[in-house]
């Protein structure tokens, strides 16, 4: 009798694990783009904390924290011209649990080194561009020129030109200086800094004649009256600096963006990538964080314009780095 009953217990050991294991995928499923997100969320960030890639990306944490009442991570990763944390995201499982919020790094790069650990378009999904903002030629107010004509000028008449810094080889900003230097024929002479708060500490001390930096980068010191803003390269007047004139507007083909998008990992879950567009067009909406972002132009796109815009924008600097030969260790 006693083997009987050992003999059935096992039997409907055997069936409960069987009917457990035939469970298990629904278990799974319910885990799945259905129920995103139910734990927390990492973006990172290829950039030290701080700057306004940082800011904008604590922003969006804030509110998806906020609508989902998950905890929203960001994580600074820099390193390598953002290559370490861009390396990170890359490889991360394709879940929607990290994310990666970056900038024009991710479209030069590739031109720029000869080896870069992933590739922009196959091994990422474009969620959304959040931001963009123009570049700006930035002066010392001692720099006897106030508008283009008058630099480049004085740029022809000195040896050696006019010096500029930049945040760096291969950044927006230096890519920027290149395509003016290109359309106006004004020598100069590129000075390396490793990023734009130390170009931008010479330039208020009179040791740097320009730099090229992002409205936020200088707007404070501008507005202070501790640098002068010759030109803006957005297509038209930009809302909070309406007295800079656009290179266009005087007479040199420069229009460029720098940019700020959220990507997630290549296979990621559709569902999981709509569901985070749509939360993100809410939270760029937003009057508070309009206020808090005020320096930069808050946007916001769908997944397939940010990666036709991610396509042209690769050719498109790829092209001019290869033309003037610029490349980045």
């Amino acid at each position: 009798m006693r083997q009987l009953l050992r003999r059935a217990c096992r039997r409907l050991s055997a069936l409960a694990g069987v009917f457990l294991f035939a469970l298990a995928p629904v278990a799974d499923a319910q885990t799945g783009p259905e129920k995103y997100p139910d734990r927390p969320i990492k973006i990172i960030v290829p950039f030290p904390a701080g700057g306004s890639v940082d800011a904008l990306a604590r922003v969006v944490a804030h509110g998806l924290s906020e609508r989902w009442g998950q905890q929203v991570i960001v994580e600074a990763r820099p390193g390598a011209s953002t290559m370490v944390g861009t390396g990170a995201a890359a490889k991360a499982e394709p879940d929607g649990y990290t994310l990666l919020m970056t900038v024009s790094n991710l479209t030069t790069n590739p031109a720029l080194y000869a080896k870069v650990a992933y590739d922009a378009q196959r091994d990422f999904a474009p969620i959304a561009m959040l931001a963009r903002t123009p570049v700006v030629l930035y002066a010392t107010p001692s720099l006897p020129a106030n508008n283009l004509a008058e630099l480049v000028a004085l740029a022809k008449t000195r040896q050696g030109g006019v010096d500029f810094g930049s945040a760096g080889v291969g950044t927006m900003t230096h890519l920027t200086a290149e395509q003016f230097k290109i359309a106006s024929g004004a020598p100069m002479t590129h000075v390396l800094y490793r990023g734009g708060a130390p170009a931008l500490n010479d330039l208020i001390a009179g040791h740097l004649a320009l730099q090229f930096g992002t409205v936020g980068q200088a707007y404070e010191q501008y507005r202070a009256g501790q640098v002068k803003a010759l030109a803006i390269s957005s297509a038209e007047r930009y809302p909070s600096m309406k007295e800079t004139p656009t290179f266009a507007e005087q007479g040199f083909d420069v229009v460029v963006t720098e940019w700020y998008g959220l990507f997630a990992p290549a296979a990621t879950p559709k569902p999981i990538i709509a569901k985070l567009n749509a939360e993100l067009k809410s939270i760029i909406a937003s009057p508070d964080v309009g206020r808090r972002m005020s320096s930069i132009e808050l946007t916001h796109s769908t997944p397939e314009e940010l990666d036709a815009f991610v396509r042209a924008e690769t050719e498109r600097w790829g092209a001019l780095i290869k033309k003037i030969g610029i490349t980045a260790q």
